[in-house]
């Protein structure tokens, strides 16, 4: 018969038991589950109203620059002088088209703004809220249905409280405030492109003192 050497064998013989035991393995796998295990229950928090609201003041002195460079350049090459008829609406399409490029690059694919990156939210999609999944990355298309539902919102409340009167203003304010209510913190425009904004120092473990 030919010898066979078990782990009991092994220590009475002066050696030692294998080391890829059953015991062994199970201890060696078990910190590799737990931090998977912690991975799975890092859920962002969606980003607050306030923290919304101080993106946006941040997104408007950014696209102050952004407008008044292109439409300079729109100006110069046009010699286009505010006066109403096709240039007029082909200015407004212009810039209604630089502002789309602008927020679809800068929503889609896990990029993000130079002030969302400083106030510390991010763009995801509302049935995957952690930027750490692939699943939740934005899409330009979705980006820019985002973009054309939000104009929708703001520059059509505009035009009804301009026609109309002061108390529509009201009405112009729900979408936007519609997140103080939302148990997400979704705007209505975000309801309608399928996304959340969520708080993203909190997941690079970078947290600020003074907005929520």
């Amino acid at each position: 018969m030919s010898d066979l050497i078990t782990p009991a064998t092994a220590v009475r013989s002066g050696g030692s038991p294998s080391a890829t035991t059953p015991e062994t393995t199970g201890q060696a796998q078990a910190p590799s589950t737990q931090t998977e295990h912690a991975q799975l229950q890092i859920s962002p928090a969606p980003a607050s109203p306030w923290r919304r609201f101080m993106a946006c003041v941040y997104e408007g002195i950014i696209l102050f620059g952004v407008v008044f460079f292109f439409g300079y350049g729109f100006s110069a090459l046009t010699q286009y002088r505010g006066e109403p008829g096709a240039l007029h609406t082909a200015f407004q399409l212009f810039m209604f088209a630089v502002l789309g490029a602008y927020f679809g690059w800068f929503w889609s694919n896990g990029r993000w703004t130079l002030p969302m990156k400083t106030i510390g939210v991010k763009l995801v999609r509302s049935t995957a809220p952690d930027p750490a999944r692939p699943e939740s990355i934005v899409t330009l298309p979705r980006a820019l249905w985002r973009y054309t539902v939000a104009s929708c919102f703001f520059w059509g409340g505009l035009a009804l409280v301009y026609f109309s009167s002061p108390v529509v203003l009201l009405l112009w304010l729900l979408p936007f405030a519609w997140s103080i209510i939302d148990k997400r913190r979704r705007t209505l425009y975000d309801i309608l492109s399928g996304t959340l904004l969520v708080r993203h120092d909190a997941v690079s473990g970078r947290k600020s003192r003074f907005l929520p």
